[in-house]
């Protein structure tokens, strides 16, 4: 199998990042672990964001989950799948708008 890194960046409607951050780090990371594919995440707090010639949102955080899949983009189903459902509930403080998806694949890691 290989394996992707699937990179999240969203942020919270402002005044809820108590609630936000507690629910993606008890519910939600624990929710898409348990996806088969996906081995392992991390959430982050950004603390520095610059964008050059782009205009983005201010994301207020990372969240980078390990897939090992054949095919990533199956693991993405199956995350877009149960997402909003009891399986996979989300929070209210969730603010989607502007949030970007990526799926990377290593080239070359150091040292």
């Amino acid at each position: 199998m290989a394996r992707f890194d699937f990179i999240v960046l969203s942020r919270c409607t402002p005044g809820e990042e108590a609630t936000f951050e507690k629910w993606y780090a008890d519910q939600h990371l624990p929710d898409v672990c348990a996806i088969d594919g996906v081995e392992a995440a991390r959430f982050t707090r950004i603390r520095f964001q610059k964008t050059v010639d782009l205009d983005a949102p201010e994301w207020g955080y990372l969240a980078i989950y390990t897939l090992d899949a054949d095919d990533p983009q199956t693991v993405i189903d199956a995350i877009a799948e149960l997402r909003g459902t009891d399986a996979m509930p989300l929070s209210d403080a969730l603010n989607r708008d502007g949030m970007v998806q990526a799926i990377g694949e290593t080239i070359a890691t150091y040292p």
